[in-house]
Protein backbone atom coordinates (compact mmCIF):
# COMPACT_ATOMS: atom_id res chain seq x y z
CA UNK A 1 0.00 0.00 0.00
CA UNK A 2 1.18 3.54 -0.72
CA UNK A 3 -0.10 7.08 -0.91
CA UNK A 4 -0.11 8.74 -4.34
CA UNK A 5 -1.30 11.98 -5.89
CA UNK A 6 -4.42 11.32 -7.93
CA UNK A 7 -2.69 12.20 -11.21
CA UNK A 8 -0.29 9.30 -10.61
CA UNK A 9 -3.10 6.73 -10.66
CA UNK A 10 -2.92 3.97 -13.32
CA UNK A 11 -6.07 1.90 -13.75
CA UNK A 12 -4.27 -1.17 -15.13
CA UNK A 13 -1.69 -1.49 -12.36
CA UNK A 14 -3.38 -0.05 -9.25
CA UNK A 15 -6.45 -0.62 -7.09
CA UNK A 16 -7.77 1.30 -4.11
CA UNK A 17 -6.33 0.23 -0.76
CA UNK A 18 -8.66 2.44 1.27
CA UNK A 19 -12.15 3.81 0.48
CA UNK A 20 -12.83 7.27 -0.92
CA UNK A 21 -15.48 9.28 0.96
CA UNK A 22 -17.89 12.01 -0.12
CA UNK A 23 -18.76 15.22 1.77
CA UNK A 24 -21.25 13.35 3.98
CA UNK A 25 -18.70 10.73 5.04
CA UNK A 26 -20.28 8.07 2.81
CA UNK A 27 -18.15 5.62 0.81
CA UNK A 28 -17.91 6.70 -2.82
CA UNK A 29 -15.56 3.94 -3.88
CA UNK A 30 -14.69 0.92 -1.75
CA UNK A 31 -11.25 -0.58 -1.24
CA UNK A 32 -10.27 -3.25 -3.77
CA UNK A 33 -11.77 -1.44 -6.77
CA UNK A 34 -10.04 -0.08 -9.81
CA UNK A 35 -11.05 3.46 -10.75
CA UNK A 36 -12.52 3.96 -14.21
CA UNK A 37 -11.25 7.17 -15.89
CA UNK A 38 -14.79 8.61 -15.75
CA UNK A 39 -14.86 8.22 -11.94
CA UNK A 40 -11.32 9.52 -11.63
CA UNK A 41 -12.48 12.74 -13.29
CA UNK A 42 -15.39 12.94 -10.84
CA UNK A 43 -13.05 12.49 -7.86
CA UNK A 44 -10.89 15.35 -9.10
CA UNK A 45 -14.01 17.48 -9.55
CA UNK A 46 -14.99 17.07 -5.87
CA UNK A 47 -11.50 18.03 -4.72
CA UNK A 48 -9.83 14.65 -4.03
CA UNK A 49 -6.09 14.94 -4.69
CA UNK A 50 -4.64 11.89 -2.88
CA UNK A 51 -5.39 8.16 -3.04
CA UNK A 52 -4.19 5.13 -1.08
CA UNK A 53 -3.48 2.33 -3.54
CA UNK A 54 -2.11 -1.19 -3.82
CA UNK A 55 0.27 -2.08 -6.66
CA UNK A 56 3.28 -4.26 -7.38
CA UNK A 57 5.70 -1.52 -6.36
CA UNK A 58 4.15 -1.21 -2.89
CA UNK A 59 3.86 -4.93 -2.21
CA UNK A 60 4.80 -5.62 1.41
CA UNK A 61 4.06 -2.09 2.64
CA UNK A 62 1.27 -2.26 5.23
CA UNK A 63 1.15 1.33 6.54
CA UNK A 64 0.35 -0.04 10.00
CA UNK A 65 1.31 3.38 11.38
CA UNK A 66 -1.55 5.05 9.50
CA UNK A 67 -4.42 6.24 11.66
CA UNK A 68 -7.49 3.98 11.65
CA UNK A 69 -9.65 5.33 8.83
CA UNK A 70 -13.11 4.82 10.43
CA UNK A 71 -11.84 6.61 13.57
CA UNK A 72 -10.46 9.41 11.36
CA UNK A 73 -13.75 9.78 9.48
CA UNK A 74 -15.82 9.71 12.69
CA UNK A 75 -13.59 12.42 14.17
CA UNK A 76 -14.04 14.55 11.04
CA UNK A 77 -17.81 14.21 11.40
CA UNK A 78 -17.59 15.24 15.07
CA UNK A 79 -15.73 18.42 14.10
CA UNK A 80 -18.34 19.10 11.42
CA UNK A 81 -21.12 18.68 14.02
CA UNK A 82 -19.37 21.19 16.31
CA UNK A 83 -19.19 23.74 13.49
CA UNK A 84 -22.89 23.28 12.73
CA UNK A 85 -23.76 23.78 16.40
CA UNK A 86 -21.61 26.92 16.58
CA UNK A 87 -23.18 28.34 13.42
CA UNK A 88 -26.67 27.73 14.83
CA UNK A 89 -25.61 29.29 18.19
CA UNK A 90 -26.29 25.99 19.95
CA UNK A 91 -24.28 24.41 22.77
CA UNK A 92 -21.36 22.37 21.50
CA UNK A 93 -21.67 18.55 21.68
CA UNK A 94 -18.91 18.41 24.30
CA UNK A 95 -19.42 14.78 25.34
CA UNK A 96 -19.05 13.62 21.73
CA UNK A 97 -16.00 15.86 21.40
CA UNK A 98 -14.39 14.41 24.54
CA UNK A 99 -14.98 10.85 23.31
CA UNK A 100 -13.35 11.73 19.99
CA UNK A 101 -10.38 13.28 21.79
CA UNK A 102 -9.89 10.08 23.81
CA UNK A 103 -9.97 7.92 20.65
CA UNK A 104 -7.40 10.07 18.87
CA UNK A 105 -5.15 10.07 21.92
CA UNK A 106 -5.33 6.27 21.95
CA UNK A 107 -4.39 6.17 18.25
CA UNK A 108 -1.21 8.10 19.00
CA UNK A 109 -0.33 6.31 22.26
CA UNK A 110 -0.38 2.84 20.70
CA UNK A 111 1.87 3.73 17.76
CA UNK A 112 5.46 4.84 17.48
CA UNK A 113 4.30 7.45 14.98
CA UNK A 114 0.97 8.14 13.32
CA UNK A 115 0.98 8.54 9.55
CA UNK A 116 -1.69 10.91 8.31
CA UNK A 117 -4.40 10.43 5.73
CA UNK A 118 -4.17 13.72 3.78
CA UNK A 119 -7.23 15.88 4.30
CA UNK A 120 -7.49 16.22 0.52
CA UNK A 121 -8.24 12.50 0.14
CA UNK A 122 -11.91 13.23 0.90
CA UNK A 123 -14.47 15.48 -0.83
CA UNK A 124 -13.74 19.21 -0.64
CA UNK A 125 -16.66 19.99 1.69
CA UNK A 126 -15.30 17.63 4.34
CA UNK A 127 -11.66 18.72 4.01
CA UNK A 128 -11.70 21.55 6.59
CA UNK A 129 -12.85 19.10 9.27
CA UNK A 130 -10.43 16.35 8.20
CA UNK A 131 -7.70 19.01 8.29
CA UNK A 132 -8.52 19.76 11.93
CA UNK A 133 -8.32 16.06 12.81
CA UNK A 134 -4.89 15.85 11.20
CA UNK A 135 -3.75 18.95 13.07
CA UNK A 136 -4.83 17.27 16.31
CA UNK A 137 -2.93 14.06 15.45
CA UNK A 138 0.28 15.94 14.61
CA UNK A 139 -0.07 18.02 17.78
CA UNK A 140 -0.48 14.87 19.86
CA UNK A 141 2.77 13.48 18.47
CA UNK A 142 4.52 16.73 19.35
CA UNK A 143 2.88 16.67 22.79
CA UNK A 144 4.17 13.15 23.34
CA UNK A 145 7.74 14.34 22.71
CA UNK A 146 7.13 17.29 25.07
CA UNK A 147 5.96 14.73 27.68
CA UNK A 148 2.48 16.19 28.16
CA UNK A 149 0.24 14.26 30.55
CA UNK A 150 -2.85 12.50 29.19
CA UNK A 151 -5.02 15.24 30.66
CA UNK A 152 -3.00 17.93 28.92
CA UNK A 153 -3.03 15.94 25.68
CA UNK A 154 -6.84 15.73 25.78
CA UNK A 155 -7.07 19.51 26.22
CA UNK A 156 -4.63 19.90 23.34
CA UNK A 157 -6.74 17.64 21.09
CA UNK A 158 -9.93 19.57 21.77
CA UNK A 159 -8.26 22.90 21.09
CA UNK A 160 -6.75 21.60 17.84
CA UNK A 161 -9.98 19.97 16.63
CA UNK A 162 -11.74 23.32 17.08
CA UNK A 163 -8.90 25.74 16.33
CA UNK A 164 -10.75 27.08 13.28
CA UNK A 165 -14.29 26.96 14.68
CA UNK A 166 -14.50 30.75 14.46
CA UNK A 167 -14.85 30.23 10.70
CA UNK A 168 -18.32 28.84 11.40
CA UNK A 169 -19.49 32.35 12.27
CA UNK A 170 -17.24 34.65 10.21
CA UNK A 171 -15.67 34.65 6.75
CA UNK A 172 -13.02 37.17 7.76
CA UNK A 173 -9.62 35.56 8.24
CA UNK A 174 -8.42 38.11 10.80
CA UNK A 175 -11.55 37.64 12.93
CA UNK A 176 -11.85 33.87 13.22
CA UNK A 177 -9.32 33.34 16.07
CA UNK A 178 -11.15 35.68 18.43
CA UNK A 179 -14.56 34.37 17.34
CA UNK A 180 -13.35 30.83 18.01
CA UNK A 181 -12.12 31.83 21.47
CA UNK A 182 -15.51 33.35 22.29
CA UNK A 183 -17.29 30.14 21.25
CA UNK A 184 -15.03 27.83 23.25
CA UNK A 185 -14.78 29.87 26.44
CA UNK A 186 -18.58 29.73 26.85
CA UNK A 187 -18.45 25.91 27.07
CA UNK A 188 -17.74 25.30 30.77
CA UNK A 189 -16.55 21.72 30.17
CA UNK A 190 -13.78 22.93 27.84
CA UNK A 191 -10.49 24.03 29.43
CA UNK A 192 -9.64 27.69 28.87
CA UNK A 193 -6.26 26.58 27.50
CA UNK A 194 -8.11 24.84 24.66
CA UNK A 195 -9.93 28.09 23.94
CA UNK A 196 -6.61 29.95 23.83
CA UNK A 197 -5.41 27.54 21.13
CA UNK A 198 -8.19 28.87 18.89
CA UNK A 199 -7.30 32.44 19.91
CA UNK A 200 -3.54 32.21 19.35
CA UNK A 201 -2.97 29.69 16.54
CA UNK A 202 -2.05 32.45 14.05
CA UNK A 203 0.39 34.26 16.34
CA UNK A 204 4.20 34.16 15.89
CA UNK A 205 6.91 34.36 18.55
CA UNK A 206 8.42 37.39 16.76
CA UNK A 207 5.17 39.33 17.17
CA UNK A 208 4.22 39.30 13.49
CA UNK A 209 1.14 37.10 13.83
CA UNK A 210 -2.50 37.96 14.46
CA UNK A 211 -4.91 38.92 15.98
CA UNK A 212 -2.95 40.36 18.95
CA UNK A 213 0.67 40.30 17.71
CA UNK A 214 1.83 38.37 20.77
CA UNK A 215 5.58 37.99 21.30
CA UNK A 216 7.81 35.39 22.92
CA UNK A 217 6.24 33.53 25.84
CA UNK A 218 2.97 35.43 25.38
CA UNK A 219 2.40 32.98 22.53
CA UNK A 220 1.77 29.98 24.78
CA UNK A 221 3.41 26.66 23.96
CA UNK A 222 0.04 24.88 23.70
CA UNK A 223 -1.00 27.24 20.90
CA UNK A 224 2.43 27.01 19.25
CA UNK A 225 2.02 23.24 19.03
CA UNK A 226 -1.34 23.64 17.28
CA UNK A 227 0.01 26.39 15.03
CA UNK A 228 3.01 24.40 13.77
CA UNK A 229 0.81 21.32 13.28
CA UNK A 230 -1.64 23.47 11.32
CA UNK A 231 1.10 24.82 9.07
CA UNK A 232 2.63 21.36 8.57
CA UNK A 233 -0.71 19.80 7.62
CA UNK A 234 -1.48 22.55 5.13
CA UNK A 235 1.90 22.00 3.50
CA UNK A 236 1.49 18.26 2.98
CA UNK A 237 -2.23 18.21 2.09
CA UNK A 238 -2.96 21.47 0.28
CA UNK A 239 0.46 22.42 -1.09
CA UNK A 240 1.40 18.75 -1.71
CA UNK A 241 4.86 19.28 -0.25
CA UNK A 242 6.70 16.17 0.96
CA UNK A 243 6.90 15.59 4.71
CA UNK A 244 10.68 15.93 4.56
CA UNK A 245 10.53 19.32 2.84
CA UNK A 246 7.75 20.53 5.17
CA UNK A 247 9.89 19.70 8.22
CA UNK A 248 12.91 21.39 6.62
CA UNK A 249 10.93 24.56 5.92
CA UNK A 250 9.54 24.72 9.44
CA UNK A 251 12.98 24.25 10.96
CA UNK A 252 14.02 27.56 9.37
CA UNK A 253 11.37 29.40 11.43
CA UNK A 254 13.04 28.85 14.83
CA UNK A 255 12.61 31.98 16.98
CA UNK A 256 10.63 33.63 14.16
CA UNK A 257 7.38 31.69 14.20
CA UNK A 258 7.98 29.07 16.89
CA UNK A 259 10.26 28.31 19.80
CA UNK A 260 13.23 25.98 19.38
CA UNK A 261 11.59 23.48 21.77
CA UNK A 262 8.41 23.17 19.70
CA UNK A 263 10.23 22.81 16.37
CA UNK A 264 12.58 20.23 17.89
CA UNK A 265 9.55 18.24 19.12
CA UNK A 266 8.05 18.30 15.62
CA UNK A 267 11.30 16.92 14.20
CA UNK A 268 11.47 14.18 16.84
CA UNK A 269 7.78 13.27 16.55
CA UNK A 270 7.05 13.22 12.81
CA UNK A 271 8.78 10.89 10.30
CA UNK A 272 10.50 12.49 7.30
CA UNK A 273 9.64 9.79 4.76
CA UNK A 274 6.37 7.86 4.65
CA UNK A 275 6.35 4.19 3.64
CA UNK A 276 5.73 4.07 -0.10
CA UNK A 277 7.86 7.15 -0.84
CA UNK A 278 10.13 6.70 -3.87
CA UNK A 279 13.66 7.96 -3.22
CA UNK A 280 17.21 8.18 -4.52
CA UNK A 281 20.00 7.06 -2.19
CA UNK A 282 23.49 8.51 -1.92
CA UNK A 283 24.69 5.29 -3.59
CA UNK A 284 22.84 6.43 -6.73
CA UNK A 285 20.27 3.64 -6.42
CA UNK A 286 16.52 4.18 -6.63
CA UNK A 287 14.50 2.72 -3.75
CA UNK A 288 11.12 2.70 -2.04
CA UNK A 289 10.61 3.34 1.68
CA UNK A 290 9.17 0.16 3.18
CA UNK A 291 8.66 0.83 6.88
CA UNK A 292 9.73 2.78 9.92
CA UNK A 293 11.34 0.72 12.68
CA UNK A 294 13.27 2.50 15.42
CA UNK A 295 14.46 5.76 13.88
CA UNK A 296 11.78 8.07 12.40
CA UNK A 297 14.21 9.60 9.90
CA UNK A 298 16.20 6.46 8.98
CA UNK A 299 13.64 4.01 7.53
CA UNK A 300 14.01 0.60 5.92
CA UNK A 301 14.13 0.90 2.12
CA UNK A 302 13.97 -1.61 -0.74
CA UNK A 303 16.36 -1.15 -3.67
CA UNK A 304 14.30 -1.00 -6.87
CA UNK A 305 16.70 -2.97 -9.07
CA UNK A 306 17.65 -5.79 -6.68
CA UNK A 307 14.63 -5.71 -4.29
CA UNK A 308 17.11 -5.96 -1.42
CA UNK A 309 15.95 -4.34 1.82
CA UNK A 310 18.39 -2.27 3.87
CA UNK A 311 17.95 -0.33 7.08
CA UNK A 312 19.32 3.19 6.85
CA UNK A 313 19.63 3.14 10.64
CA UNK A 314 22.12 0.29 10.34
CA UNK A 315 23.89 1.93 7.38
CA UNK A 316 24.70 5.47 8.57
CA UNK A 317 26.83 6.30 5.52
CA UNK A 318 23.84 5.89 3.18
CA UNK A 319 21.40 8.80 3.04
CA UNK A 320 18.34 9.74 1.03
CA UNK A 321 19.30 12.48 -1.44
CA UNK A 322 15.96 13.17 -3.14
CA UNK A 323 12.42 11.96 -3.68
CA UNK A 324 11.55 10.46 -7.06
CA UNK A 325 8.49 10.11 -9.25
CA UNK A 326 7.31 6.73 -10.50
CA UNK A 327 8.55 7.57 -14.01
CA UNK A 328 12.04 8.26 -12.65
CA UNK A 329 12.23 5.05 -10.66
CA UNK A 330 11.07 2.91 -13.61
CA UNK A 331 13.34 4.73 -16.01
Amino acid sequence: MRLIQIDQYHEKSMELAKPVYDSQGRVLLAAGNRIHPKYLTKLKAIGVTFLLVEDVMSSGITLDEMVDMPTWMDASQTVKDCYEHAKARKLLPVRELQQTAAKLLNEVKRRKAVLLIPSTSVAKELQPFAHSVNVALIALQIGKILKYTDSKQRDLVIGCLLHDIGKAVTNKEQEHPEKGFEILRTAREINLLSAHIAYQHHEKVNGEGFPRKLKGSEFIEFAQVCSIANEFENMISKQEISTYEAIERLMTTIDKSYSHQVIDALFKGVPSYLPGTLVRLSTGEAAIVMRIENHLHRPVVKIAETEKEISLEDNPTIVITEELTEAQIKG
